[in-house]
């Protein structure tokens, strides 16, 4: 101790929290207890649980019931009317985009096998042409088996046999028998789809419902000679070591 007394320490005086500060508190606090409700199942809880990617799914590839989870939480009107809310129809979608895992999953992501009679189609290709409605049986309708033929001056052709009609749309415009309709079928290889897409670019075609025949096997083409004969050709063996 001096002569003079203690010695004295400055120090900075304490105040009391300010208003914003109090608030700032408030709403931490809040925060919490609020999730702490919807964790313990609170009153307070989301009602509508919609489905998250639990998994990376890349841009072509499918989406299955393991790359999904239900985690119920509020959302706004725009998100309600796209997000899942069940799994019908999800296992197999594929993914239109890069999805990674933590987003919410939605319908604009995705696009679903075609169903045919309750049964949905496995991988396939989607191909749509016009079709003379005086060459394409009446009553077409999605399931049916079609065999596609193309014609020129000298010979008829087939483009594929027992093809699963995914939609016929008779009505694109056109008026009468002479008009013309639009045609998608599925296809599940790839050189079909290239042939088949040539020969209705080159061909006059017709179309033939082969539901009822898909055991029947057509002849790869039917040329017709000078004479106006029909002579139907066969496939050109491949060697064995090709």
């Amino acid at each position: 101790m001096s002569e003079h007394g203690p010695l004295r320490v400055i120090t900075r005086r304490r105040t009391l929290p300010s208003g914003r500060a109090l608030l700032g508190a408030f709403l931490i606090t809040a925060a919490a207890l609020g999730t702490f409700a919807v964790a313990t199942g609170g009153n307070d809880a989301p009602a509508t649980s919609y489905l998250v990617l639990s998994s990376d799914v890349a841009a072509g590839e499918s989406v299955t019931l393991a790359d999904v989870e239900f985690i119920p939480m509020e959302l706004g009107t725009s998100l309600v009317a796209t997000s899942l809310t069940s799994t019908d129809g999800l296992d197999g979608a594929t993914a239109l985009r890069d999805l990674r895992s933590g987003e919410l999953l939605s319908v604009e992501d995705l696009l679903a096998s075609p169903i045919i009679d309750g049964t949905r189609v496995g991988p396939v290709h989607e191909l749509t042409f016009g079709v003379p409605l005086g060459r394409t049986p009446p009553g077409l309708r999605t399931g049916d088996r079609v065999t596609v033929l193309g014609t020129t001056d000298h010979e008829t052709s087939v483009g594929v046999e027992d093809a699963i009609v995914l939609s016929i749309d008779t009505e694109p415009g056109q008026i009468g028998s002479s008009g013309s309709g639009v045609l998608t079928l599925a296809l599940d290889d790839a050189n079909t789809v290239m042939a088949l897409t040539h020969l209705t670019q080159t061909t006059d075609i017709t179309v033939v419902r082969s539901t009822r025949a898909i055991d029947d096997t057509y002849p790869p083409s039917t040329r017709l000679d000078d004479g106006g004969d029909a002579q139907t050709t066969s496939p050109t063996p491949v060697p064995d070591d090709e």
